[in-house]
């Protein structure tokens, strides 16, 4: 699904003036709403009674050819949510037929009170993130003349009260629970006001820093481990370029105080495994990181590693932006005059490589690079990265069992294939990790046969791992795989 280009502000805080905020809405009929990859559309048993009677189909054949069933976290239970399916390729839901549904009488409660999802009103980023995907979002800075209706939270809480309750598990209909609402609002009158007010104080996110190009969010959300800070640019919104945890959600005086004893993102946690797989040495290894941003992955590996263990430690980030923000609000300045270990290189990550002259001098070397626009269907890392030269350049530096830890999100299978050739060239083994949104390659510099089940016993056997990193719990929700290719030398 292509996103909008949005002309998009500084970002405004609405924890101040939430009685004010004006969201405007117009359904366009564009349908982009019922596209996108792994998109979820939850379903329950009466919503099935009514789109079985759609489809003029019996409950067991609407089952069988309509829905699959998924494993869900909800509130820290898990359970087993039946969806619509797909369509095979994955990108839209199966009812989709152009831009139109073609059971939109009976459409799930999830489609009817969208976009009044909560996770859309938590505050200014998060309406122009849905914005980003929605034609009928209105974002007021982009100078259009339509009279855009405009609706105020009082105006919409009901519909995010709905969709709570079904995604909450619940067996009505949307019609039966608008009559439920209806019913519980002449007993308790200010019933939608309490859950308004809930609402806010269990989601919230502050406006640290806004400018024309970035944005940096304090946020919490109930039931999330500890609150987090996170820097995105403004014309890229639904790409967190960093997110460190906090020890707690700070006022809008206070000075934040960073938690470098966990990570904030999967992908991270998934960075830190080669660590666990390297050859022992008696030396300090030495682990450069391309694409480092707010340096929250070196940060971390530097606070859980003395100097015997990790060496120098190389945060390769070409954006003077970028790196003035990991300075101002991420704790980099300090830790610049705290650690000499830490090295920051403000350039290209081909640059970096090209101008390191002795080979085998890596231990660990991390990709972890935005291509900005999609290319070929891939999102990160740049087509650049992926050249055969580019990689055998990063092969030639890496030391005997060195490990290339690779970041790639892609938009379709077939343009993952594509990345796995481009990577066989080069790299005949390694291992690889599916996580929800992006794929994690850990690329060999040997040929030794890979056991995978000796890989994950050595991430269980490791303290850091362990304790800090929670690789072993995120190896149980996510599949490491052994990966090889035939394509290597040629």
């Amino acid at each position: 699904m292509r996103r909008r280009r949005l002309r998009v502000r500084g970002l405004q805080s609405w924890s101040a003036n939430r009685e004010e905020v004006r969201l405007q809405f117009r359904c366009t009929g564009c349908g982009k709403c019922c596209t996108g990859i792994g998109g979820r559309v939850r379903v329950n048993d009466r919503e099935v009674e009514e789109l079985a009677t759609a489809t003029d189909s019996s409950i067991s054949e609407f089952k069988q050819k309509f829905t699959r069933t998924v494993k869900e976290d909800v509130g820290g239970q898990k359970r087993t949510q039946l969806v619509l399916k797909q369509t095979s390729d994955d990108k839209q839901c199966i009812f989709l037929q152009g831009s139109k549904c073609s059971v939109y009488q009976a459409r799930p409660i999830q489609c009817r009170t969208f976009p009044w999802w909560p996770q859309h009103l938590v505050s200014d980023y998060d309406w122009q993130l849905a914005a980003a995907d929605c034609e009928g979002i209105h974002v007021p800075q982009e100078d259009k003349e339509e009279d855009i209706p405009a609706y105020t939270f009082d105006d919409v809480m009901s519909e995010t009260i709905l969709h709570d309750i079904h995604r909450s598990g619940e067996n009505f209909t949307y019609d039966e629970l608008q009559q439920m609402l209806r019913d519980l609002r002449e007993v308790e009158p200010d019933f939608v006001a309490q859950y308004k007010a809930e609402f806010f104080d269990k989601y919230s996110r502050r406006i640290v820093h806004s400018d024309d190009e970035v944005t940096v969010l304090d946020s919490f959300f109930d039931g999330a481990a500890k609150p987090t800070r996170s820097f995105v640019f403004n014309d890229r919104l639904h790409l967190t370029q960093s997110e460190v945890a906090l020890t707690e959600m700070p006022d809008a005086t206070a000075e934040p105080k960073i938690d470098r004893s966990t990570l904030a993102l999967d992908v991270h946690r998934a960075l830190c495994l080669p660590l666990a797989w390297l050859p022992k040495r008696a030396e300090p290894v030495r682990v450069s990181v391309l694409g480092a941003g707010a340096c929250t992955l070196p940060l971390f590996l530097l606070e859980h590693h003395s100097s015997q263990e990790l060496g120098q430690l190389d945060a390769v980030e070409p954006s003077s932006q970028v790196n003035a923000i990991a300075q101002r609000f991420f704790g980099v300045g300090g830790a610049l005059q705290r650690d000499s270990r830490l090295v920051i290189h403000e350039e290209m990550g081909e640059d970096f490589l090209n101008e390191q002259e002795e080979d085998a001098m890596l231990d660990m070397l991390v990709i972890d690079v935005e291509a900005g626009e999609s290319c070929e269907g891939v999102r990160a890392p740049p087509l650049g990265m992926l050249d055969s030269s580019f990689l055998h350049t990063a092969k030639r530096l890496l030391v005997p069992g060195g490990i290339l830890a690779v970041n790639v999100i892609t938009e379709s299978r077939e343009a993952l294939s594509n990345v796995e050739a481009k990577i066989g060239h080069v790299f005949s083994r390694g291992l690889r990790l599916s996580l929800p949104t992006n794929t994690t390659f850990f690329l060999f510099n040997d040929n030794t046969p890979l056991e995978v089940a000796e890989y994950v016993r050595l991430v269980q056997d490791s303290a850091f791992q362990t304790e800090y990193a929670q690789t072993p719990a995120l190896l149980e929700t996510c599949q490491l795989t052994a990966w090889h290719s035939n394509l290597s030398g040629k």
